[in-house]
């Protein structure tokens, strides 16, 4: 009995030595966080609001500045370059990264950091600096961890971790790609006036009268005969130079060659604010009348030059005559009680009674086939606010044109309001055009203009184009 019992105690104190030896090892791996070369077992977190700057250095690399209420963002390697960042994308990144809730421990092992990305050739670095307190840093490797984010580590911690979120997208930016895009830091309310120059022409100047729409062309101005004044188009073109965009610095010879075209031949958008300021944009013109290439731009007053997508600085390109009404009818939808779609030798026609719409022709209608009398409204809607790409000229002949026997022929009536007649020609042959076109003219006055053919195409359907669904 006491041989048996001395083995028990001996079991025992074997048992309580063992549970001690593991309990140390386990609490050496608790370290408080921070604890450098250590494991934490858990991601620590920062204040985004406390964040003053901003060091990416890895696959990706730039520097962000916090500047008063906003950010700054250059190339490391070109300081002097400094442009205002997007602000809302740095405080997602920063949001984003802070939130460490839900973080799960992988791994401490070095010789498997290529795996999550961890390697110098891979690895995304993040230096976060700290308003009163040491910089942070942080190693963002691969996304697709299982949490459905991205496998971080942070300081000099071996530990890798599974971020709860997906951070490569919101990290792996070049400085461009940080930039708050917009060249010209406006809002198009502000814009008291606009001077539109292009080339040797004589400038044209619009003034707001600061209601939405309220643009008038300046006292003076003169336009040519039968000249209707657009004030949307203007008001698009305030918007759009609000928002025009930057896609790219140029430097280096590009550079050089932009400056000299800029020099050669430019066109020039000016804005006058209502607090005074005037900011000014210098276009340079396509390679090709017809080409959508990406032009070289310039702000007045700054040495930089940009460039920016082709279609934007197209819409920003007017002349006086781009501020013209082109809508071709002037008739009130509520009005109209008949509507006549002919196409070739097809004819639609169909007519209110009552409330309803009524099949006139073809007769008998087509098999299985249902008039819809949305679809007519929607077709009145459409045709109401047809717009002419271009206004083509005063005396363009009808035969030239293809309007005397149109392939396209709408007229629209009703109680109250004179026929509007709409009529869509051959095409137009000029290559010089970024878009296809077709003779067309309208009701409202006696002019040759063009439409995309798109819309010949369109009402070339015929009956189709009311069929119940």
């Amino acid at each position: 009995m006491k041989k048996g019992m001395l083995i028990a105690v001996g079991a025992a104190v074997v048992l309580l030595a063992l549970i001690l030896v593991f309990a140390r090892k386990g609490a050496s791996t608790e370290m408080p966080p921070g604890t450098e070369g250590a494991s934490s077992r858990s991601l620590p977190t920062f204040d985004p609001t406390r964040v003053t700057g901003l060091e990416l250095t890895g696959v990706r690399k730039a520097t962000l500045q916090r500047d008063g209420a906003g950010w700054t963002v250059w190339d490391p390697g070109q300081p002097e370059a400094r442009f205002p960042a997007d602000a809302a994308a740095v405080k997602n990144a920063l949001e984003s990264l802070a939130r460490v809730s839900g973080a799960k421990f992988v791994t401490q092992e070095t010789d498997r950091y290529p795996d999550y990305w961890m390697d110098s050739a891979r690895a995304q670095k993040v230096r976060v600096l700290l308003d009163g307190a040491p910089p942070m840093d942080w190693v963002l490797g691969k996304d697709g961890a299982s949490t459905g984010g991205t496998y971080v580590r942070t300081g000099a911690a071996p530990d890798v971790f599974e971020h709860p979120v997906l951070l490569g997208w919101l990290w792996r930016r070049r400085p461009m790609d940080w930039r708050d895009a917009r060249l010209m830091q406006l809002d198009a309310s502000d814009i008291a006036q606009l001077v539109l120059r292009v080339g040797d022409e004589a400038p044209v100047t619009v003034t707001s009268d600061g209601a939405p729409g309220g643009w008038r062309l300046a006292e003076g101005t003169q336009v040519p005969e039968g000249f209707r004044f657009n004030p949307a188009v203007v008001e698009r073109l305030a918007q759009d130079l609000a928002a025009v965009e930057a896609e790219d610095l140029l430097v280096g010879e590009p550079a050089t060659q932009a400056a000299q075209a800029l020099g050669s031949a430019r066109d020039t958008v000016e804005a006058r604010l209502k607090g005074g300021k005037t900011v000014a944009l210098h276009l340079g013109r396509p390679s090709t009348p017809a080409s959508l290439d990406s032009i070289p731009v310039q702000l007045e007053g700054d040495a930089r030059l940009f460039t920016v997508n082709g279609t934007d600085a197209l819409r920003l390109r007017k002349r006086l005559t781009d501020l013209r009404d082109l809508r071709l009818l002037d008739f009130d939808t509520a009005k109209v009680n008949r509507l006549l779609l002919q196409a070739g030798d097809t004819r639609l026609v169909v007519a209110k009674e009552g409330p309803s719409w009524a099949l006139l022709e073809p007769r008998p209608a087509p098999a299985n086939f249902t008039l819809d009398g949305t679809q007519v409204e929607e077709l009145l809607v459409w045709l109401q606010r047809l717009e002419a790409t271009r206004w083509v000229g005063a005396q363009v002949p009808e035969a030239q044109a293809g309007l005397a026997r149109p392939g396209i022929l709408v007229e629209v009536s009703g109680e109250g309001i004179p026929t509007q007649t709409l009529r869509l020609g051959s095409a137009v042959r000029d290559d010089t055009r970024p878009v296809s076109e077709v003779y067309a003219r309208g009701s409202r006055d006696g002019f040759t203009y063009a439409v995309e053919d798109g819309a010949q195409a369109w009402l070339s359907q015929g009956a189709a184009l009311v069929k119940a669904p």
